[in-house]
């Protein structure tokens, strides 16, 4: 069974490379299809950002798949209108928009899976993170020893 740090970095690995196919796209575009793909191509960034964010924050407990749930529906609504639109042609839009399912089966995999173990391990709350006193803020100049390394 994949771990979720490693099924959320694939995840975002993902949404990575659609963001990169359709700035290709916004390349080799003239006029007004290439401003539209350039903000269809934001939008993926975006969200692979906040995918980004999820992966990093996922030791603290505090993940954004929420977020990306508002991200997935402007980026596929931005590639739909460009393909209807006939900014994108069929061919394109048909690899982008697959390559967009994938990124969102993936997804739906991971909270499957969390949920699963969720169950699995009964009623337990999942506690909230809070610093310990390792983990409080010194100044350099009060710190006598090495800083403690965090353990992954």
């Amino acid at each position: 069974m994949e771990s979720p740090r490693l099924n959320t970095f694939v995840t975002w690995q993902r949404s990575v490379q659609l963001a990169a196919e359709i700035l290709k796209l916004a390349q080799t575009a003239q006029g007004g299809a290439q401003r539209c793909l350039e903000a269809i191509a934001e939008e993926a960034i975006q969200r692979a950002a906040s995918l980004g964010d999820s992966y990093l924050n996922m030791e603290t407990g505090f993940e954004l798949w929420s977020l990306n749930d508002g991200r997935a529906l402007a980026l596929y609504t931005r590639l739909k209108a460009a393909e209807i639109s006939g900014l994108l042609p069929e061919r394109e839009a048909r690899r982008l928009l697959g390559l967009f399912e994938e990124v969102e089966r993936m997804m739906e995999n991971y909270l499957r899976a969390q949920a699963k173990a969720e169950a699995a391990q009964g009623p337990q709350a999942r506690s909230a993170w809070k610093p310990t006193a390792q983990d409080e803020f010194k100044r350099l100049s009060e710190s006598k020893a090495p800083r403690p390394r965090r353990e992954a």
